[in-house]
């Protein structure tokens, strides 16, 4: 017997029975169907510091403190010390060969002398004595500039994808992005950094030149160099937040709507780094025993340190940077979990 044919519905809804997900409610004249919003999908925000409070930001700081714990994140930054580490050597050839050819000597030293201020000593006398070493080989200049460039980008977008890798972590993501887009996106981070390490290099390298010139032009070089050693101050704390925004922008395999670079978590990370690198610097020069022990290894074990150090303190941001948009979802009703789409 021949199926009979379907009737078709009618277009009524009984009372208080919602309509079937593809088919869209009725209008008044029964007609019509109601047109219904456009549903389109929220893009992550990244955190800010406007809209929360007190209680938001205790809150932010308590649970990224027990996720940073929960997520190994101090040994993840023991392996982040190392990519960086390993990445040193080959950024070193790229900067004395583009010294050979548009500097000098006078150059290292005078940016060795601003590291003094920034960095732990013995770092800097690695740093120092690298340099001087690469400087005094004949071999340096164009071509030595360019095997350093290429060793340099294979080794830095590695160390990139490492910090890519643990930041991940933070925001409890799995990263989906190709080995090609990864590739690239750990080059913008590395081309944004060392724009920001060159702008601040050049600020502090010439600066004490422009000052010179513009104390003796205005006849009041004691006040322009005060103001100088003032300024100087800001210019190396805006390079800093640049990095560690940028890292933790592009680091994550999230769709951020825009860069910010006064994020909640990058704020965190300058002041830990400041503070790490503060306290540790003190504990070097007054408490630690390092040259006697190490001898010439004391070096490359302050300089690992610092690394991990500094790796902490970009990691404690990511976290800081991840709790403030799960903050914000609970805030929205939300189950808490960060909801929003992938960059890939």
């Amino acid at each position: 017997m021949a199926r009979q044919q379907e009737q078709p519905r009618v277009g009524l809804i009984r009372p208080g029975a919602r309509p079937e997900p593809d088919e869209a409610p009725l209008g008044q004249d029964g007609d019509q169907p109601t047109p219904q919003p456009e549903r389109r999908e929220q893009k992550l925000a990244d955190p800010g510091l406007r809209d929360l409070s007190f209680a938001d930001y205790k809150a932010i700081l308590i649970r990224a403190a027990k996720e940073f714990l929960d997520d190994n994140a101090p040994l993840l930054a023991q392996a982040l010390a190392y990519s960086t580490f390993f990445a040193i050597p080959s950024v070193l050839l790229v900067v004395v060969g583009v010294f050979t050819l548009v500097a000098g000597p006078d150059t290292i030293n005078s940016v060795i002398a601003h590291l003094h201020g920034v960095i732990p000593s013995q770092a800097t006398e690695l740093l120092d004595q690298s340099l001087k070493q690469l400087d005094k080989n004949p071999s340096t200049g164009i071509v030595l500039t360019i095997v350093g460039f290429v060793l340099a980008l294979w080794a830095t977008t590695g160390a990139m994808n490492a910090y890519m890798v643990a930041i991940n972590l933070a925001y409890d993501r799995k990263d989906r992005r190709s080995f090609v887009r990864k590739r690239i996106v750990a080059l913008e981070m590395v081309v944004v950094m060392g724009f920001a390490f060159t702008l601040v290099a050049a600020l502090l390298i010439f600066g004490p030149v422009l000052e010179k010139w513009v104390g003796r032009a205005v006849g009041a070089p004691g006040l322009v160099s005060w103001i100088w050693w003032l300024a100087q101050w800001p210019i190396l704390l805006a390079g800093l937040l640049t990095a560690f925004a940028t890292l933790l922008y592009l680091g994550p395999d999230v769709d951020h709507p825009k860069w910010q670079f006064l994020s909640l978590g990058s704020i965190v990370s300058a002041v830990l780094w400041i503070a790490f690198s503060g306290l540790f610097a003190v504990y070097t020069s007054m408490f630690g025993s390092y040259n006697k022990t190490w001898g010439t290894l004391s070096a490359v074990i302050v300089m690992m340190t610092w690394l991990w150090l500094s790796a902490m303190a970009l990691l404690f941001g990511a976290e800081v940077n991840a709790e403030a948009e799960r903050s914000r979802e609970l805030r929205r009703g939300g189950s808490g979990e960060i909801d929003a789409p992938a960059k890939s």
